[in-house]
């Protein structure tokens, strides 16, 4: 039984709708009266168990009763009947910041936050350099947080809730906020915590973020479970009931560009995404990349491309010794996944002999055939060792966000899910069919 660590039987939640303020006077005075007033039942009859270090997705459309239920097993909202038990410390990420006073620094949030958590202060001292250093909010941290963004609240909530050591997170679309490089470190740290075996239970309508943070799937349909089982089988229950939300991030339009734009060869490295101006010219090693760009098939400086759209990345290196360098280019989607890595050496292209201090271009063409979203990437300098093998001599920091667009609302995609392969299909009718 000590296996199980949440649990419901029975839980069900009725709010009382009034038409009017008498009737609820009415109601006040007299509980049998119901002139006046509706039952909602947000939930009903929700029989639940959670193992532990199990990862469990609650998907289902708007008002299925996903957040009440959530509310119920964090003890923040009571049940009307049934009841919800749960064994070991609790981190909810219900509403990022929700519990801050906007008066108070950073720093005090921090602490009364943790406090509010069940952790002593002295622990929260103690951990208060990680909290810190997961929300990179510098000098900030001292600060009111009514001076804060909503992405500098969103880390320092998160940053709190998860140096703490939860033995059970609860995430409920929480992670929406906050800048595309947070995302990825939160998710990246969530599924770290999965590995240490906390149990999560996590709330979105983003089925990519639920196929690859969760094994089990919890399926609610007008606050009853319709499913609780296999994880793919609770999103494909999910998406056949017609509430699938793509990804797509609506009409793609190129960045715009003068009309004299010159073409990428003439453009050089004029119009880097990323330079290395901060390390300046010299270093020590066997090489180092100077700059990246990504441009369009018109040469054009971008970030965006359509699904099918070719994307071309150009680095400029300079090598430091007589021996070859291979380019590579990781990307990854908003998960922190790696989604493909491609370069000179996997497209066994042979990479020049160089002079020491002589600098050259490796450009590659990509044509992203994933699923539309955000993406980033690094690009890394390095020596073959051996095949499979070998060795990083410079690398570029994380980049991006690249955005990969498609309308799925009005035009059909090439294909379905996170990454298109390439594929043919016709049919066939045979010539000769037998006639009644």
């Amino acid at each position: 039984m000590d296996d199980i660590v949440i649990s419901a039987r029975g839980v069900s939640k009725c709010y009382r709708v009034f038409d009017n303020a008498r009737a609820q006077i009415a109601h006040a005075m007299w509980p049998r009266s119901r002139s006046g007033m509706q039952e909602v039942w947000a939930l009903r009859d929700i029989d639940l168990e959670v193992r532990r270090g199990e990862s469990v997705a609650i998907i289902g459309r708007n008002g299925s009763g996903k957040s009440t239920l959530l509310e119920i097993i964090t003890g923040t909202l009571t049940p009307t009947s049934g009841e919800a038990r749960v064994n070991g410390r609790i981190s909810a990420l219900l509403e990022l910041g929700s519990g801050f006073n906007p008066e108070y620094t950073g720093r005090d949030n921090a602490i009364l936050n943790g406090l509010l958590l069940g952790a002593t202060r002295q622990r929260v001292l103690e951990r208060f350099e990680r909290i810190a250093e997961f929300a990179e909010i510098g000098a900030a941290m001292d600060r009111p947080v009514k001076t804060y963004s909503s992405g500098m609240v969103a880390r320092l909530a998160f940053a709190v809730q998860v140096a703490l050591d939860p033995e059970i997170l609860i995430v409920d679309e929480a992670l929406s906020v906050g800048d595309f490089f947070f995302q990825q470190k939160c998710f990246r740290h969530i599924r770290e915590l999965r590995e240490k075996g906390v149990t999560i239970l996590f709330v979105s309508h983003d089925m990519g973020v639920v196929r690859d943070l969760c094994k089990t799937g919890l399926f609610l349909r007008n606050g009853r479970i319709d499913y609780f089982g296999d994880n793919l089988e609770a999103i494909r229950r999910y998406l056949h009931q017609g509430n699938g939300n793509g990804n797509g991030t609506g009409a793609f339009a190129h960045d715009a560009a003068p009309d004299d734009a010159p073409p990428a060869a003439a453009l050089a490295m004029d119009r880097p995404l990323w330079s290395d101006n901060a390390r300046g010219t010299s270093g020590s090693g066997k090489g180092r990349i100077l700059a990246v760009g990504v441009f369009d098939a018109a040469g054009r400086p971008t970030q965006r491309a359509s699904i099918g759209e070719d994307l071309r990345f150009r680095v400029l290196f300079r090598s430091q010794s007589d021996e070859p360098l291979h380019v590579s280019v990781v990307l990854k989607n908003k998960h922190d996944q790696v989604v493909t890595v491609a370069g000179s050496y996997t497209l066994q292209a042979a990479p020049p002999r160089l002079e020491p201090n002589e600098e050259a271009f490796f450009e590659l063409t990509l044509c992203p055939m994933l699923e539309a979203g955000d993406y980033s990437f690094s690009v890394s300098l390095g020596q073959a060792t051996a095949v499979g093998a070998g060795s990083v001599v410079d690398e570029t920091p994380w980049l991006g966000p690249l955005k990969v667009a498609w309308d799925y609302a009005s035009h059909v995609p090439p294909f379905y899910g996170m990454v298109g392969l390439r594929c043919e299909g016709r049919f066939v009718v045979p010539r000769h069919r037998a006639h009644p």
